[in-house]
Formats: C-alpha cells, sequence, structure tokens
C-alpha cells in the first residue's frame, strides 16, 4: 500500500531557527513532567540511604538520560504515524498557528526522513543509555529489572508503530500508564535492587497523572483517531461512559494517594499536600467532561501534575535520609 504523504498548510509559520528547535518540538521536550517520575524515585532512594554518590549518581544519571530519550523517540514516531495516515492534519485543522507550530511535520519544519532518523538516533542512544547505567552498577542488577528497563522501551516506541499499541483496544492507555509507573520504579528497583510498597503507589501515581493528560487529548482528537481506526477509549466509547472512565481515574488516584500515606512510611499529616491535586482534579473534571472544554481541562490536569510533585517531594523530603526499614516499608525481593 503506498502511503501519501500529506501536504502543510498553505499559511504555516516560517521554519524556525534553530533547526535544533523543531526537533525538540518533534520530541514533545515541553512535556518535561517524564522528569517528575525520575526525580521521586531518586527521592525515594534518598529516604533509603541510598543515594551515595559515585557509581550510583551516574547510574541515576543515565537512567533520566535513557528515559528522555526513549519519550523523544516515541514522540517522534507518533508523529511521523499520525502525519502520514493523517489523523493530525485532521486533529490539528483550524487551530491557532501557536498550536500547530508544535508538529514541525505538519508544518514543513521537518521533513519526514528526518524525523525517521531522530526516531532511531534517540531511540539507540536511550537504549545505550539505560545498559551502561547498569554497568556503572558493575551488572549488579536483578535480572527482572533489566528486564523490565529494557523492556519498556522496546514496547514504548511501538505506540504507533511496529506493534501500533496506540490502536489497539486499551494499548494506549495501558502503554501510557505502564511507562509513567516505569520512570519511578525502575530507577529505584536498579539501585535498591528490589521494590517498595512506596515506588509501586508513587509509580502508579505518575502513571495515572500522565493517562489523565492524555485522556483528554484523546477526547479531542477522537474525530481524526476514528478515521485512522485508533481506538482509544475516547473512540470506542460513547461520550457518556468515556467520562465515567475518566471519574473513575480521579477516584483511583485520590485512593492511591491515601494509600501512600496510610500504609507506608509517609505521615498521615502531609496527606493535605494532596489537597491542591484533589481540587484541581474536581475542576479538570467540571470543565471538560461537563463543560466540554478539553483544552482548559488538560491544562488544570498539567498543573495538577507540577502541584503532585512538589506535594509527594516536600512529603518525601520531610522524611530523615536512610530511614529504610521504619515501619509499613513493604519489599518485594525479586
Amino acid at each position: 500500500m503506498t502511503v501519501t504523504q500529506a501536504p502543510a498548510p498553505a499559511d504555516a509559520p516560517p521554519r524556525p531557527r534553530p533547526k535544533a528547535v523543531s526537533y525538540l518540538r518533534l520530541g514533545k521536550a515541553r512535556m518535561y513532567h517524564y522528569v517528575y517520575g525520575w526525580a521521586l524515585g531518586v527521592l525515594l532512594l534518598r529516604a533509603d540511604g541510598l543515594v551515595n554518590g559515585g557509581r550510583t549518581s551516574l547510574t541515576l544519571v543515565l537512567m533520566l538520560a535513557g528515559t528522555l530519550a526513549i519519550q523523544w523517540s516515541a514522540s517522534a514516531a507518533d508523529d511521523v504515524s499520525g502525519f502520514l495516515n493523517g489523523s493530525d492534519v485532521q486533529n490539528y485543522a483550524g487551530r491557532p498557528p501557536v498550536t500547530r507550530v508544535r508538529k514541525p511535520l505538519l508544518t514543513g519544519a521537518l521533513t519526514v526522513s528526518e524525523a525517521v532518523r531522530f526516531a532511531v538516533v534517540t531511540w539507540v542512544a536511550g537504549m545505550l543509555a539505560i545498559a551502561l547505567s547498569a554497568g556503572f552498577l558493575e551488572w549488579r542488577v536483578p535480572g527482572p529489572a533489566l528486564v523490565v528497563a529494557l523492556g519498556v522501551p522496546v514496547l514504548a516506541v511501538q505506540y504507533s508503530c511496529g506493534l501500533k499499541l496506540s490502536y489497539r483496544p486499551l494499548g494506549l492507555e495501558t502503554t501510557i500508564f505502564f511507562t509513567g509507573a516505569y520512570t519511578v520504579v525502575a530507577p529505584y528497583w536498579f539501585v535498591a535492587g528490589r521494590v517498595s510498597r512506596e515506588a509501586l503507589l508513587v509509580g502508579a501515581l505518575v502513571g495515572l497523572w500522565l493517562l489523565l493528560v492524555v485522556s483528554y487529548g484523546n477526547a479531542s482528537d477522537r474525530a481524526g483517531d476514528a478515521a485512522v481506526l485508533r481506538r482509544t477509549l475516547a473512540v470506542i466509547l460513547r461520550p457518556p461512559w468515556f467520562s465515567v472512565v475518566v471519574h473513575l481515574l480521579v477516584a483511583a488516584h485520590a485512593v492511591l494517594l491515601v494509600l501512600l500515606f496510610t500504609t507506608t512510611r509517609l505521615s498521615q499529616a502531609l496527606l493535605v499536600v494532596g489537597a491542591p491535586v484533589a481540587a484541581l482534579q474536581l475542576a479538570q473534571l467540571y470543565y471538560g467532561m461537563h463543560r466540554g472544554e478539553l483544552r482548559k481541562a488538560r491544562f488544570l490536569v498539567l498543573i495538577s501534575i507540577d502541584l503532585g510533585f512538589a506535594g509527594l517531594a516536600t512529603a518525601l523530603l520531610a522524611g530523615s535520609p536512610g530511614s529504610a526499614g521504619l515501619a509499613g516499608l513493604a519489599e518485594i525481593t525479586p
């Protein structure tokens, strides 16, 4: 089957200079929120007294570099797919230039071949960084941790190509959730050699944060995704049922937050840090699911993620470093 590239809009903004800006836009580098998961994983390790400089620090830096590179690769591959099948043209039709400029293939700022090369190079760089991070620990990394650390990036880049996970029912949602949780669990597991209850709960929270952002994006892209048979929940469910799902995600976030502050070492008194997040999530439900203002709801979710990270970081920093073994810390030994 021959794939015809969709033409760039006639009123496309001028090619940005330097070109590196276009590559950063292609990789969605503005979505810095993946760094939050890694940072929370590091804070959990600090609370366990496991961040002691040297090889550990190099391992964590390489894990961060690898995570970001894989994120950029998957985002680039997603844009290539969306450009070639025409869904991005439909989804971004009529949007202001300040929004369309975020899609360098649509504006003509990058060619398909340039985007594909970027996706391949960043993926290879990410995998090498993750492998090197294990090397700095002299490969004293649990086998399952290494499988997860290298396996998740292999699947993540097939979000819109290869297996096309995001085109399968629940494939998009599952990929987003687990890649978000991965940013917390993988660095913790590498260094600690185990997975704690805290790491799992924090990872699940980060996964839900990112899933909520994507859910509102999927709702606004429903028509374009349906046209190319991208079977997101927003496409396969009627709007009222999709609204129920989003409400359940917000409820699950609240439950996870309560569990984090009642079943781990974190002080229950610090549960108050979740109040601003809860308020913003109720606001985004109102605007997104009840008023149909999806872009405003997505913006509120992004702010809630910033506040959620700040609150969890504050709670973790309030604990004493080297506090491993405190009541409530359950370990899963691989």
